[in-house]
């Protein structure tokens, strides 16, 4: 079955943050992990934060064809509760101790217009 465009976009966008956050020193173990009908994490990966303390990322990448800033809204407290429900999954599958692991949710926004390519990479706060 081929994609759509839209798909083909975001798979395109998964791949260039895949390849900027290994630029920047992580270490990617998951891609497009999902729990059945509660949602996916795009990426997750390790990197060591301040201080040396190797995090775990929960990365999810958002992908558009415009420069709006429509990727930095597409994350809002619906999708924020999924992530944090399919992490904690993944963490518990993975045997990961979420009480004595330093955990750190994350977003590239990737826009591409006429060929060029602007990536935009933020921590996402947890309340």
């Amino acid at each position: 079955m081929s994609l759509t465009k839209k798909q083909e976009l975001g798979k395109w966008g998964e791949d260039e943050a895949t390849h900027f956050l290994i630029n920047k020193n992580y270490s990617i173990i998951a891609r497009n992990y999902s729990l059945a009908k509660k949602g996916e994490i795009d990426i997750v990966a390790w990197h060591t934060k301040n201080k040396n303390q190797k995090t775990l990322c929960f990365v999810e990448v958002k992908t558009r064809s415009n420069q709006d800033a429509s990727a930095e809204r597409s994350v809002g407290k619906k999708k924020m509760s999924a992530l944090f429900l399919v992490a904690k999954h993944y963490c518990l599958k993975n045997n990961i101790d979420i009480d004595n692991t330093y955990i750190q949710f994350e977003q590239v926004s990737i826009y591409k217009t006429n060929n060029k390519v602007d990536m935009r990479h933020y921590e996402i706060p947890v309340f």
